[in-house]
């Protein structure tokens, strides 16, 4: 029999198999939410800091009223006491959206928010680099246009849900996304690299990719280790075949490696030697926070 699972809503705690949000709930209606998925680490929530603050940025952009958000240390002991309840070993995925007050049509009654922390088991330990390499595709039904709301995880996620649903019938691991530059600029849940020559290139913030939380650190990262990047508007498949390597990341997977894109394929030496760095830098965050 399954143990018992358990939700956080808004600091208190629910069955997750129970339905506790209503029919007017506002993501449901209108995709009014944000969201943030975080990888933990013996209970402690990676880069929190960063996910916090990408998550009050976006609320402001969202006018919604930040201060009805708990403080962040707060909201870590939430996440840490649910993990315990749901009695998850190993390392944990917890995605926390945030969600804005019932009332109203398209203009909504208040601004306060509402938030939810979800917590599933991750089979991987650290930031495991995958032992198999991508297959990529490209998705080139939807263009992401850019706007103010491009850096950031929001409900309104309709391109992405058709992309994985092209991913799933072209049997591909992942798929490129464009933007309405016909710049390739991200995958489906992640940022991308590639390598040329040992210069290390990802498309800027500005190109319309999200403003990934493992982007910031790897970037971080780059200039720590003394790795030549440079940050550009975007790439193309021409530009990709002519590559070396490629790599993505994100919060939750950390680095994972492509090893093919059409007829190409790729190597993953530079790509260990990050995900190497990337697990250091996570045990030094892991060996502070406990010390602080």
């Amino acid at each position: 029999m399954n143990k018992e699972q358990y939700i956080c809503l808004n600091g208190e705690r629910f069955n997750a198999a129970n339905p506790v949000l209503m029919v007017g709930n506002r993501s449901f209606r209108y995709g009014d939410a944000l969201f943030e998925t975080i990888r933990c680490i013996q209970q402690v929530p990676m880069f929190f800091e960063s996910h916090y603050q990408r998550l009050l940025s976006g609320m402001t952009l969202l006018k919604m009223q930040s201060r009805t958000l708990p403080p962040i240390n707060i909201l870590r002991g939430q996440i840490s006491s649910l993990i315990t309840k749901n009695r998850l070993f190993g390392d944990v995925r917890i995605r926390l959206t945030v969600f804005r007050e019932e009332g109203g049509l398209y203009t909504p009654a208040s601004d306060k928010v509402n938030y939810l922390i979800e917590a599933t088991h991750l089979e991987t330990q650290k930031y495991t680099l995958n032992s198999k390499g991508l297959i990529m595709g490209t998705y080139e039904n939807d263009k992401k246009v850019q706007s103010r709301f491009n850096p950031y995880k929001t409900a309104n996620s309709l391109l992405f849900v058709m992309a994985g649903h092209y991913k799933k019938e072209n049997n591909l691991d992942d798929v490129f996304i464009y933007n309405q530059n016909d710049q390739l600029i991200e995958a489906l849940a992640s940022n991308i690299y590639w390598v040329k020559d040992n210069v290390i290139y990802t498309p800027r913030r500005t190109s319309g990719c999200v403003d990934g939380i493992m982007r910031k650190q790897l970037l971080f990262l780059f200039e720590k280790e003394a790795y030549k990047f440079e940050e550009v508007e975007g790439t193309t498949v021409n530009e990709l075949l002519l590559a070396d390597e490629i790599f993505l990341s994100n919060a939750i997977q950390g680095i994972q490696w492509v090893v093919g894109l059409q007829s190409k394929r790729y190597y993953c030496k530079v790509s260990k030697q990050i995900n190497r760095h990337l697990n250091d830098y996570a045990a030094n965050y892991l060996m502070d926070f406990q010390e602080s």
